[in-house]
């Protein structure tokens, strides 16, 4: 009497050293580094979402009141009086009013700058002690 049939996906036809077998056996050689290259991205994506988000554009604060502030310039109003912008470091940002006289920055510019808080115009707001 014959031997009956052996499915496809038994344990056994895996070992019947079939063609067919051995390629779904094996993977691919790039592979295992195509899985760590996107396991890094993701890793560093995290990293820079992370940081952006929590990115804080007050850098310090000296004893006398004064705030450092740095990051991307955004202009509000600028006219030839005053310019009024935004200092913005990841997705936070700071009102910042510049003195008389000062040049605007330009859009998107990095800018530091020495304010003291100007709770008058608003919460999170500085006036500039200087030009940036």
């Amino acid at each position: 009497m014959p031997a009956p049939p052996v499915a496809a996906d038994a344990p056994e036809a895996a070992h019947d050293g079939s063609p067919r077998a051995a390629s779904r056996a094996r993977r691919p050689v790039w592979a295992l580094p195509v899985v760590i290259i996107a396991v890094l991205a993701v890793a560093a994506a995290l990293v820079v979402g992370l940081l952006g988000l929590f990115a804080n554009p007050v850098r310090s604060v000296a004893p006398d009141g004064t705030a450092t502030l740095a990051g991307a310039f955004e202009p509000y109003q600028c006219t030839t009086v005053s310019c009024n912008g935004y200092v913005q470091a990841g997705a936070r940002s700071v009102f910042v009013q510049f003195p008389a006289g000062c040049p605007e920055p330009a859009r998107g510019a990095q800018v530091t700058v020495v304010a003291r808080p100007a709770p008058d115009l608003g919460s999170g707001s500085y006036r500039a002690t200087r030009c940036a």
